[in-house]
Formats: structure tokens, sequence, C-alpha cells
């Protein structure tokens, strides 16, 4: 559990500061701690696949406020846009159970070893993991964009993803993330 999380936390104006010693011993910061509590909440949210409208709902707040989080977010992480930054919370660990799932998360419907998805689409999987654009994952696999969408909607289907966010996740998930 990240420290900004746990009891070490301190609310001042809605941000998270850490405690920088625990029983006189200094403590490395998390790689979250540049982030507010809120949207440390609004990154949580974002790992269990939901949209910004859903985290709106959850977190009774206006969906503009929510995308005006995640623009704060993405620089503040890295992160070029929603697929990487759930990604990262996936990697820290900012998962409610901090094993990558949550109750809410997309079901997984296939394992790496279920045949069901074919070798092309599991590579346009791992491509969409490292964040590239449709256009980039055509590029590189040397097909036209329009086949990327068509694998990416056909793997949607089958692993029972709304999104790339999701499908991204799954792929964490069940180790198909390169």
């Amino acid at each position: 559990m990240p420290l900004c999380a746990g009891n070490f936390r301190t609310h001042l104006l809605g941000a998270c500061f850490l405690v920088p010693f625990v029983r006189g011993k200094e403590v490395e910061e998390a790689p979250t701690a540049n982030l507010t509590c809120r949207e440390l909440g609004v990154l949580r949210l974002l790992t269990r696949g939901l949209s910004n409208r859903l985290i709106a709902r959850s977190l009774e707040i206006s969906e503009k406020t929510v995308k005006n989080h995640l623009s704060s977010i993405y620089p503040k992480i890295g992160a070029a846009d929603r697929t990487q930054a759930a990604l990262y919370a996936h990697r820290m660990g900012l998962t409610e159970s901090g094993k990558g799932t949550s109750p809410a998360s997309p079901p997984i419907a296939a394992s790496p070893a279920d045949p069901t998805l074919t070798a092309c689409e599991r590579g346009v999987l791992r491509l969409l993991t490292r964040g590239l654009s449709n256009r980039l994952i055509a590029r590189r696999l040397d097909i036209s964009e329009k086949t990327v969408k068509n694998h990416l909607s056909s793997i949607y289907s089958k692993i029972g993803a709304a999104d790339r966010t999701q499908a991204a996740l799954y792929a964490h998930r069940v180790g198909l993330a390169a």
C-alpha cells in the first residue's frame, strides 16, 4: 500500500503529504508522492477501467473535473494517455487490492494459454500495452490501421473489454504485456 494511502498521511487542503520519518528512519518517498489524494483516487478508479463519467459519479465530481485531474496526472507520472496512466498505477500497486485487480475490474475471459486470441491479436495487444497509437501499431506490424482497429474490436469482444485501457489492464494481468 502506498504511504499516501496508509496511516502516514496528513490532509491539508486536499493534498497528501508524506511524513518523512518513521520510527527515526528516513523513508523514501513513494513515486506517487507528487499526486494529491484526489488524483490518487482518480488514478485508482482508472485502473478499474472506468470511464470518466463513471469516475465522476463515483467521486461525486463533474466529468470535466476528472478530465482536469487526468491532465494534471499525466505529466506527473510521465504518461501520454489514460492507458499508460492505468498501467503505471497498476505497476505501482495503486489498485484497490494492491495486486492489480479489483471487484469492478473487467472480467478475464481468456488466459494467456487460451488460443482464443490469435497471434496477430496478441501482437496488437502487446503493442497497445506500450501505449502505442493504432497508427504506430500498424507501422510496427506492417499492417493497415483499419486492420489494427479490426483486431482491437475482436480483442475487446473476446476478453470482455470496453476500451483500450481495459484491454491493456487485462494484458498486464495475464502476462501479455510487453
